[in-house]
């Protein structure tokens, strides 16, 4: 994999963030070759969160630990374990588990260990998950059919891939930006896949388009870029444009929606995770 840069003071890759990871350094006195740390890595028990391992070369490049390991010797190893996702947050166990490996992993190379955190990391895990369900937050609204009848699906294809969304394996349409991010998502309402195959011959009563909040980097604008697209869609569709208990969406509910979603944009900028950022996109998965 390409190596990449040392972050500033804490040394660490870009990807690990001490906020969400419980980050071991292991500091080398003889540095050992990536092989020889990888092999090492291999012996690790399983954990119930995300672990990622880089290593630092001489010239103070990060390379990520894999079975495509670069052919370097590494003066620091820094493991990751993330504290959180969506599935809740890491147990007691299997932190307790990381702590004592990364320690044993220590021993056998003769290395010291540095550590991140508030030195409780299960405390640091419950509080991160309920920060992530506080701001954790999908928002949704409906295109119904109207007195023309359910959308074909063909007419929907074409309708969507011409405002520029393109269909993916799991069945939604997505609207992506310049990186390939996902900004939102329109499905089915009855949560059918979209499949090539099926759009050529089902009609639809509703569709719905979804916006993941803590994944975009600016949900405001995303969202009202949303609103347009599917009032112009419902246009074309000869729909209407609905909330979760089938009532028109007016512009007081759309202003209240983006109000709503300022303030969960704020809190997580204050928490000092960036919606859309890295950080966000795997610890909001």
């Amino acid at each position: 994999s390409e190596p990449v840069a040392a972050r500033g003071s804490a040394l660490l890759p870009a990807v690990i963030d001490s906020q969400v990871d419980l980050v071991a350094s292991l500091h080398f006195g003889a540095p050992p070759a990536a092989a020889t740390l990888y092999q090492s890595l291999l012996l690790l028990p399983s954990f119930d969160k995300l672990l990622q391992c880089y290593a630092l070369d001489d010239a103070g490049l990060w390379h990520h630990l894999t079975e495509d390991h670069p052919d370097v010797n590494c003066s620091t190893l820094a493991c990751a374990l993330q504290l959180a996702d969506r599935a809740g947050a890491a147990s007691e166990q299997s932190l307790q588990q990381f702590v004592n490996s990364m320690q044993e992993l220590a021993s056998t190379h003769a290395a010291t260990v540095e550590w991140s955190g508030s030195g409780n990391p299960a405390a640091d895990a419950i509080a991160l998950d309920q920060f992530c369900v506080e701001v954790d937050v999908m928002v949704g609204f409906h295109v119904t059919q109207g007195d023309s009848g359910p959308f074909a699906g063909t007419k929907l294809r074409g309708l969507a891939e011409a405002g520029g969304m393109t269909l993916h394996e799991d069945g939604a349409f997505h609207f992506l930006d310049e990186s390939g991010n996902t900004l939102f998502t329109l499905i089915s309402q009855e949560q059918r896949p979209f499949r090539p195959e099926t759009l050529r011959t089902v009609f639809y009563r509703a569709i719905s388009f979804q916006l993941d909040v803590p994944r975009v980097a600016n949900c405001v604008e995303t969202f009202n870029q949303m609103v347009l697209f599917a009032r112009q869609m419902a246009n074309r569709l000869d729909g209407s444009l609905v909330d979760d208990n089938q009532r028109a969406l007016t512009e007081n509910d759309i202003d209240k929606i983006a109000q709503q979603l300022r303030s969960i944009q704020s809190r997580m900028v204050a928490h000092g995770i960036m919606p859309g950022s890295i950080t966000a996109l795997r610890l909001f998965s």
